[in-house]
């Protein structure tokens, strides 16, 4: 599994041309490249995780008790 040192680079959907792991458009043709992976939610750790829980409660006591 890639870690965050270690990410290999991709390719460029346009060209194929290999493209840097951080790049958001591809070197060689200026093609766009896709945006990163939607699932931001898998990468919290588990304080993250319970401070979003307690911020989704306290906004759900705000907005009832208005």
């Amino acid at each position: 599994m890639a870690t965050p040192q270690n990410t290999p680079p991709k390719n460029c959907p346009a060209c194929g041309a290999s493209v840097p792991a951080n790049a958001t458009q591809c070197p060689e043709c200026g093609a766009a490249l896709p945006p990163k992976s939607k699932n931001w939610f898998r990468n919290l750790t588990p304080t993250e995780i319970f401070l979003m829980v307690i911020g989704l409660i306290m906004l759900s006591i705000g907005l009832v008790a208005v």
